[in-house]
């Protein structure tokens, strides 16, 4: 999965960013195979970008993942490569989109700010690094360059963070937030397959508290492990401790939004 290029972004696809970042990466690395994550991520919403990049991870470890959700491209920030310890790489603005992936594939064992001018003689245009630093950078990777040659050494702990922290013991509960609604209103917590077992949330029952709102429910495989309209607990796609109502919204239901804090303990 070394030529793998797993690109995720909020450009949408009405206008050409999208197109134009595919043709730049043909140009420098013709062999690269470009996998389209997401481009429908909401406008500047770096916490959504950050999840969809996590799911990415789950899915395509080995990859190389190119990220760009970047409100504050020209403005000083970072342009970042990621080399992280499951092999995987990440390619994008230093503002936290990179990582909860970067978490998800073991931490980054190196960190490296682009350098402009190893990738193209030219300036990059002020407001489009994802195509003129981002993306020649992600092909470089797929074309066999090495991370180091890309630019300057950082400290990994000086960047900036996650938009949503890792999940954690809390009493005989374990204590996440919402990391993500998907487009059904499954409400994604921030505990990941290995941590449910890790964290002793392996049951068949979990109760799942959002403050005063309170939900005991089933811990299963799919939505139709209950009747229309009741609650399921799961691991979904992307890898995230699920909360779904089957054929409803959780989201709205429960009254829901990115950012809350759950408290999760197993109950049988």
């Amino acid at each position: 999965m070394q030529n793998i290029i797993c690109f995720s972004s909020d450009f949408g696809l009405e206008d050409t960013w999208v197109g134009v970042c595919h043709a730049v990466i043909h140009q420098a690395c013709p062999q690269a195979r470009i996998v389209n994550l997401s481009h429908q991520i909401p406008a500047f919403d770096i916490r959504k970008g950050a999840a969809i990049a996590a799911a990415g991870v789950y899915q395509l470890p080995e990859a190389i993942h190119l990220v760009v959700v970047d409100p504050g491209v020209g403005g000083g920030r970072a342009d970042l490569c990621l080399v992280c310890a499951a092999g995987t790489r990440l390619v994008g603005p230093d503002n936290g989109v990179l990582m909860a992936a970067a978490r998800r594939a073991g931490g980054i064992e190196s960190a490296f700010s682009i350098d402009s001018e190893k990738i193209d003689f030219r300036a990059p245009l002020a407001t489009f690094h994802a195509r003129d630093v981002m993306a020649p950078a992600a092909a470089a990777l797929a074309c066999g360059v090495q991370p180091s040659s890309l630019g300057h050494p950082l400290d990994s702990d000086a960047l900036t963070p996650a938009p949503f922290g890792p999940c954690a013991s809390d009493g005989l509960a374990v204590k996440a937030e919402v990391v993500d609604i998907d487009r059904f209103g499954s409400v994604r917590l921030g505990i990941d397959t290995e941590e449910i077992d890790r964290l002793g949330l392996r049951a068949n029952r979990l109760e799942i508290a959002f403050g005063h709102v309170v939900v005991d429910v089933p811990f299963g495989d799919t939505f139709s492990d209950v009747e229309p309209g009741e609650p399921v607990a799961m691991v979904d796609s992307s890898g995230w401790l699920t909360l779904s109502v089957r054929m409803e919204r959780a989201s709205d239901r429960y009254g829901l939004e990115p950012g809350a804090t759950a408290r999760v303990r197993p109950i049988e």
